[in-house]
Parts: structure tokens; C-alpha cells; sequence
């Protein structure tokens, strides 16, 4: 059952109902039966990415008419952007090719390098909001967020990409806090900067809720690293506020508590539009073309799967907790949201900061 934060962030878009009720298809069996549906992940095995579409595809093949293998290749590389451009432009338009991917979205509202997909001329079968959360190696002597500002260690970021969200920003935090860091970047995924953290290469990064609680969380147990604060999501009212499913303080709270006001100004802006980002971070997509039947038949079989049973026993098992999931029409109007929301003078300091390297 969705709390009132998750009702209140699919408030966001305006008729938005937390699970679009998509009419089934009739007399379709035929169209999937003995056949393979592939999911496309832009990030490599084992990143949250890649746990949430496996999740899906073990529950998604009894949902679709005719029962069809579901089968999931990671296209890793490039901040994601490889494995989009890949759905985008190589994958036939066929019905048994979509992408599950993360981080899509800002990277064309940058107009990063290399990005030829168009996230406004795919269906958009479903998506899924979640926040991520900021942890740093515990070996910095960091107990809490309001450490970050007196700390004598260097903080080394650990990222994706300069145009990637995660990147963008776990900086722009640090730069509104008033924290110096030195920034790698380039890792293929999350596990790979993961592995960094727990050989020293790096100490700070972020997890989406996803990654944090089925594969963070035990290292926070160990005493590798330690959480900090969560990137939160957007209210209706444009405000950063908690995800509901995690009770660690936003960024916002951290900057109140350290500069004893409200942050403002165009870095914080810039830092909205990321967490914005958020209400779609995961989504899946099919290719430009692809015909109205075998996307019916998905947006359908993809809201059948987030409400089985069986489903969200598995969620609560190996997420922790449950998706804020929307499909079809919702979901495709939470899609030009995002885009919306990428604009004006956030948006410039997004693109001033993707291409500066610390």
C-alpha cells in the first residue's frame, strides 16, 4: 500500500493514478506465444539496475498472453548510454525488445555526447520512482552529514560519467555544502564503484534505494561505509522532501542543519532538477515504432506484474521495500515531466558542471 509521499509524488503529473488500468488484449495469445522478450539493461550485472529488471523478469512471463521466455542482456558502458542508443537504433521494433534502463533522462536533457536515443519518441511502457543514498568509507571518521564540513580526509567521488546524474549530483551536494572532493569518474556501473569503495580507491558515492538496501546495507553492517543522507524526491509543490521508504535526512535538511537556512540559489535549482529525475529513475522503453499491440499487450502484463502477490513478496525480500511504480499513459506523463522540469538556468548549470572535471 503506497504511503501518502508516494501518492503525493505521482500527484506530481497531473490525473496521474498510482497504476494506469490498461484494457486487456483480446485474442493476442498468438502474438508472444514460443517466443523470447528480451530486457535490455544499460548498466552491468549486478548494479540496481540490473536487480530490478531480474526481479521483474522472473514474475513478467506468466503475465503476458502466451507465455514467452523473458530473457535479460546487460549493455553496460558509457553511463548508460550505450545500451540506450542500442534500443534506440538497433533493436527491431518488434514487441521483444525493451529497454530497462536508468539514467536516461538527464543525459539527453544535456545532450551529452553519444546520446542518439530519444527517450520522447519511445513507448514507455512503465517506470518507477525511487531516491538514492550518499554513504562515504567509515575509515574518514564520519559519523553523520554534518561531519562532511570539518572533515580533514580527502573525499574522493566515485562516478559513472560527467553527464551522469549520479555524478551531477553527488558534486553538486558536496558544492552546495561547501565540501572540496576530487572526482573520479568512468567506472561501467555501480558494482564496479561498489568494489572501488571497498578497496579504497574511492570514499564517497551514492546507491539508489534499490542497490542501498540489498547490497550496501551489508557493508554498512560491516563498517566499510556509513549512510549520510538521501538525494530525496520531489514534491507537487517543486520541494525536495523524504522518500518515504528511507529515514535518513535530504540534502536539504543536512544544509539547514549545517547553515541554519534554506538553501537557494542556481546550484540548489540544479540540484532539484535531478531529484525530479528521480520520479522516473528506472523505466522501461520499447524501440521507436514499435507497434500499439505488442505495447498494449506489456503496458498491461507490466501492471499485472507489480500488482502480483507473489511479485511484492520478492520486492520485500530482496528490495526492502515496495516499488512507487506507474504504467502506461502515467507513465508516459511522468516521462515529459522530466523533460519539462530540465529547463532555464538549472539547466545551464547542469551543462557547465558535465563538462568541468574536478
Amino acid at each position: 500500500m503506497f504511503s501518502k509521499i508516494c501518492y503525493l509524488l505521482l500527484g506530481m503529473v497531473m490525473g496521474l493514478s498510482p497504476i494506469s488500468r490498461i484494457a486487456p488484449a483480446f485474442g493476442q495469445e498468438h502474438f508472444y506465444k514460443g517466443k523470447t522478450l528480451r530486457l535490455v539493461v544499460n548498466f552491468t550485472a549486478g548494479g540496481p539496475t540490473d536487480i530490478f529488471a531480474r526481479l521483474m523478469a522472473r514474475h513478467l512471463s506468466r503475465h503476458i498472453p502466451g507465455t514467452p521466455s523473458v530473457i535479460v542482456e546487460n549493455m553496460g558502458g558509457a553511463g548508460g548510454i550505450i545500451g540506450a542508443n542500442h534500443v534506440y537504433g538497433a533493436a527491431r521494433p518488434d514487441g521483444l525488445t525493451v529497454g530497462v534502463f536508468s539514467g536516461s533522462h538527464v543525459a539527453q536533457i544535456l545532450a551529452s555526447s553519444g546520446v542518439r536515443y530519444d527517450l520522447r519518441n519511445m513507448p514507455i511502457i512503465a517506470g518507477a520512482a525511487e531516491t538514492s543514498v550518499v554513504v562515504i568509507r567509515a575509515d574518514t571518521g564520519v559519523k553523520a552529514a554534518p561531519d562532511l564540513v570539518t572533515l580533514q580526509k580527502p573525499i574522493v567521488v566515485g562516478g559513472l560519467g560527467r553527464e551522469s546524474p549520479k555524478d551531477l549530483a553527488l558534486r553538486l551536494a558536496l558544492d552546495l555544502l561547501g565540501v572540496g572532493h576530487r572526482y573520479v569518474t568512468g567506472y561501467k556501473g555501480v558494482a564496479e564503484i561498489r568494489l572501488a569503495i571497498k578497496q579504497g580507491e574511492v570514499n564517497y558515492s551514492s546507491e539508489s534505494l534499490t542497490g542501498y538496501t540489498s547490497a550496501v546495507v551489508p557493508m554498512v553492517r560491516e563498517g566499510v561505509v556509513v549512510p549520510l543522507f538521501q538525494e530525496g524526491v520531489l514534491s507537487p509543490d517543486g520541494e525536495i522532501v523524504r522518500d518515504s521508504r528511507s529515514d535518513l535526512p535530504t540534502v536539504k535538511e543536512v544544509f539547514i542543519k549545517v547553515k541554519g537556512k534554506e538553501p537557494s540559489g542556481s546550484l540548489w535549482e540544479a540540484y532539484k532538477v535531478l531529484a525530479g529525475a528521480n520520479s522516473m529513475l528506472r523505466f522501461i522503453a520499447a524501440p521507436p515504432k514499435t507497434p500499439g499491440e505488442p505495447v498494449q499487450i506489456l503496458r498491461s502484463s507490466f501492471r499485472e506484474t507489480f500488482e502480483d502477490p507473489e511479485f511484492k513478496a520478492e520486492s520485500d525480500r530482496v528490495l526492502r521495500f515496495q516499488l512507487m511504480s506507474f504504467v502506461g499513459d502515467d507513465a508516459e506523463k511522468v516521462n515529459a515531466a522530466v523533460f519539462r522540469a530540465g529547463t532555464g538556468l538549472a539547466l545551464e548549470v547542469l551543462q557547465k558542471m558535465a563538462r568541468y572535471q574536478q
